[in-house]
């Protein structure tokens, strides 16, 4: 079982701290679907000055209850709290580990690769998991 939440603003001025706030938030509600750790992606900063479409992704995973998540991004470094979005995504988990030991790798979101070009969470075992990853 696991909890999952998203958040989408669409032509709404919001900072990274106040989208940061709310997924957390959200996880804090969905903390007794799982609680064995929790995690969040979010958008980070511009790929390069000259873009403003390519940005990085901000990814977040914690052992433990949701309240270990949120001081892991607190105490997040090299983060520019204050930039503000008018479109964005976000998407966050609690996990309760029903595969997989408890630990910030099994966590999610999980990555495709060290760019994080995409993440995902979902919910149950995915017994084909090997199948999709030669897909993609």
């Amino acid at each position: 079982m696991c909890g999952i939440f998203g958040y989408l603003n669409y032509l709404v001025k919001r900072d990274r701290r106040f989208i940061a706030d709310i997924l957390i938030n959200g996880l804090h509600r969905l903390e007794y679907r799982g609680y064995d750790s929790s995690g969040i992606a979010f958008d980070g900063d511009n790929v390069n000055e000259n873009s403003n479409s390519e940005r990085t992704c901000i990814l977040v995973r914690q052992k433990g209850k949701v309240e270990e998540l949120e001081h892991a991004v607190k105490i997040l470094s090299g983060i520019n709290w204050e930039g503000e979005y008018t479109v964005h995504v976000g998407i966050a988990h609690t996990r309760w580990a029903t595969h997989g030991e408890p630990n910030a790798v099994n966590s999610h979101p999980q990555r495709s690769d060290d760019l994080n070009q995409f993440v995902c969470v979902h919910n149950g075992i995915i017994t084909n998991y090997k199948d999709i990853k030669q897909y993609l």
